[in-house]
């Protein structure tokens, strides 16, 4: 009788194949992950997602719905397009003049936010000066202490300065809130920069100024849009300060016209999601049109050079 003599390169060969052969489907390996955890992962993204949206997309449903489809259908889809609760809801709540305002209070704040956080941030994180350290732990402290805490003081220094029912003023307001968490995130965008450029900058013969305008600036870029997309959020969906400080109708926002608009029309549920829907859409469009440098801006900050 002859016998076969495998070679030890044949017989793990041989070894490797049962034990594949043997393998269930979860244990197979895509890019360094098994398939169960791969289904597991995007399966926990789908939940995220469609908990994240579907309230957007109730709410549209429920501004395209007749009132009394509202009521009988509340969850499901309109049965037709009721395109006239748009107009109904702009003309009733007056919302124009309201997003006027917020537009108006928005821009101006994020201005003087980004104009005083830059310089901040960079003086933070460059400069050499007794008592840095104090200053950044304020900052971080003032992070953690909420508007509603120094409400009454707050209403009491605007009124002696004189920015009750001031669009500009609750603008300074809405910008001093935001500095610290602003401050926070360019700081660390400046540390990720490197000193050699400054140091180059500086042997060519630039100022401070000329190295923050010319240099660091175009760099930074990615957190003054992270900067930007955080305060447009806060401060066009401030409530608490617009009515705190905006007594007057004429120079309220939009969160004060959608609370005023239910408690006088509360049944009309169609007419409020047509409200909901034209007040959110600016949110929206902001962040579809700056979501590259947003996200750009979550991770360039994140490591230190």
């Amino acid at each position: 009788m002859s016998m076969t003599i495998r070679s030890p390169l044949a017989l793990a060969a041989g070894r490797e194949r049962r034990r594949a052969s043997g393998r269930n489907w979860r244990q197979d390996r895509i890019d360094g992950r098994s398939v169960g955890e791969l289904i597991l992962v995007y399966a926990l993204l789908a939940f995220v997602l469609v908990e994240t949206l579907y309230p957007l997309v109730w709410v549209l449903f429920g501004s395209l719905k007749t009132k009394d489809e509202v009521l009988a259908n509340i969850w499901g889809p309109p049965s037709g397009f009721v395109w006239q609760n748009y107009i109904e809801a702009w003309r009733v709540s007056g919302m124009g003049a309201r997003i006027v305002n917020s537009a108006i209070v928005t821009a101006a704040a994020l201005a003087l936010l980004v104009a005083a956080a830059t310089p901040a941030a960079y003086a933070l994180s460059r400069l050499a000066f007794r008592g840095r350290n104090i200053v950044l732990a304020l900052v971080v402290a003032a992070m953690l202490v909420p508007p509603q805490v120094m409400a009454i003081p707050l209403f009491m220094t605007a009124r002696d300065l004189g920015l009750i029912n001031s669009r500009l003023g609750i603008a300074l307001i809405h910008a001093a809130a935001n500095l610290p968490l602003s401050i926070f995130i360019l700081r660390s965008f400046f540390l990720s920069l490197p000193m050699e450029l400054e140091d180059a900058a500086r042997m060519d013969g630039a100022s401070r100024f000329q190295i923050l305008w010319l240099i660091m600036l175009p760099l930074v870029r990615p957190g003054m849009a992270l900067v930007t997309i955080f305060g447009f959020i806060e401060i066009w969906n401030d409530f608490f300060l617009a009515f705190l400080l905006l007594r007057d109708p004429a120079v309220q926002t939009i969160p004060l016209g959608l609370v005023a608009f239910f408690q006088q029309y509360g049944s009309m549920w169609n007419l409020y999601f047509a409200a909901l829907t034209i007040t959110t859409l600016p949110v929206i469009v902001v962040f579809v049109l700056m979501q590259r440098q947003f996200i750009a801006g979550l991770t360039a900050g994140a490591v230190k050079a």
